[in-house]
């Protein structure tokens, strides 16, 4: 099951401590260029295998 998240961060480290972290289901990630405001943002695709995703309304999806 792929699953497409918005990330919004202020400086790169953030970024990249998020990255690094979800490194091992990341399938892309695009972070837009140029942003003049306070927030910037990156789109990641991540990839969860089915027999980790929880169909549950309230339990986390890892």
């Amino acid at each position: 099951m792929a699953v497409k998240v918005r990330i919004s961060y202020e400086k790169p480290q953030e970024l990249h401590t998020v990255t690094e972290m979800l490194k091992p289901i990341i399938k892309s990630c695009k972070a837009d260029k140029g942003e003049n405001g306070r927030y910037k943002k990156a789109y990641l695709e991540v990839d969860i295998s089915d027999g980790k995703a929880q169909k549950g309304v309230n339990s986390p999806l890892i």
